[in-house]
């Protein structure tokens, strides 16, 4: 499963960089914690990066269940998508929050196929 190992651990970088850039907006932008509110910048990238963690509780699980339903290059495939939709997301969170859907779809969508993809591999062992 390296592929899928390779991409949780991209996925965990995004995580660690999404954090790294709160944290330093934090202190550039004078948002003393533990305040979340003050100024608008700082606000967006720490929605972002709080949007990201919640998603990830759902999407690392999911991505593991759908490489041993289907495998891992295909579950790979989608975390990486998943990766992308992330950045795409974040990229447009913060320029316009209203411009966020793209990035919220492409996000929703892919971890919606890792769910149906680890379904389908219950429900194939169980028909079995």
């Amino acid at each position: 499963m390296v592929w899928t190992t390779l991409v949780t651990l991209l996925a965990i970088l995004l995580i660690f960089f999404f954090s790294a850039r709160t944290g330093m907006l934090r202190g550039k932008l004078g948002v003393a914690a533990p305040a979340t509110t003050g100024h608008p910048q700082f606000e967006r990238v720490h929605r972002v990066h709080g949007n990201t963690i919640e998603q990830a509780v759902i999407f690392f699980p999911a991505l593991w269940l759908a490489a041993n339903a289907v495998g891992d290059v295909v579950a790979a495939s989608l975390g990486a998508l998943w990766i992308i939709g992330r950045l795409i997301y974040s990229s447009a969170y913060i320029k316009d929050p209203k411009k966020r859907g793209p990035g919220m779809m492409i996000t929703g969508l892919t971890t919606f196929a890792l769910v149906l993809a680890g379904l389908y591999g219950v429900a194939m062992e169980l028909i079995a």
